[in-house]
């Protein structure tokens, strides 16, 4: 694993591409990028990082046996400008091997991009990769109360809250709890062996349909070279 392919979409007027990083490409993520409190504050870590840290994470990404990465790029002519990251790790079997499950994150970390739908559209071609052509059954998310923006954009790829943990951050002043959300592959016959007999709740059953939106969206819009 390690890096995914590279899949490209447009939001707005914006041409977006998901695509492997390079270690020539870790300094763009520094100044201001991740040096900026504002941006470190939802990642849950207060560490300004150096170069360097970069190139180390980077090394060890590379190689990972149980995680895909994708650099987030804007592509403006023939300038591509890397603007966050987004993942699928920890990679998780279940009993007997039947149940497939990984934890997804993402990052922009220029906050000029903020706001502008990026975020929502790339959890929607990532969860349709982990899906279509994984063949995962759960994808499993958390994201601090205060990153609003984060928990709108994934619930626009079919996450569903399932629990929150209490204090787990604290920021600005206040301690701040962290939500848990999961998204189940609402094609069959992944959907049937989650569920395998048990009800699927309300709240599920309406993200099953938000799910099946995003992956028609991403079907019809996403090129996967």
């Amino acid at each position: 694993m390690s890096f995914g392919p590279i899949m490209r979409f447009t939001v707005g007027e914006l041409r977006i591409e998901l695509a492997p990083l390079s270690k020539e490409v870790m300094s763009e993520f520094i100044a201001p990028g991740m040096q900026q409190l504002s941006v470190r504050v939802h990642t849950g870590s207060w560490n300004a990082p150096v170069l360097e840290d970069e190139q180390e994470h980077f090394d060890k990404v590379r190689k990972s046996k149980d995680s895909i990465v994708w650099g987030i790029w804007v592509l403006i002519g023939d300038e591509r400008i890397l603007i966050g990251v987004t993942d699928i790790s920890g990679f998780d079997e279940g009993h007997a091997k039947q149940i497939l499950q990984a934890t997804t994150g993402s990052m922009i970390f220029r906050k000029e991009y903020w706001g502008k739908g990026i975020a929502s559209a790339a959890h929607k071609a990532r969860t349709w990769y982990a899906f279509q052509h994984l063949g995962l059954h759960r994808l499993k998310s958390a994201v601090i109360q205060s990153n609003g923006g984060s928990s709108k954009a994934l619930s626009r790829s079919g996450y569903s809250l399932v629990y929150t943990e209490r204090n787990e951050q604290f920021i600005d002043g206040s301690l701040r709890h962290l939500d848990c959300f999961e998204c189940i592959n609402p094609n069959d016959p992944f959907w049937s062996q989650w569920w395998h007999g048990d009800r699927p709740t309300k709240r599920s059953l309406e993200a099953r349909k938000v799910t099946r939106e995003a992956l028609d969206w991403a079907q019809e819009n996403v090129d996967l070279l």
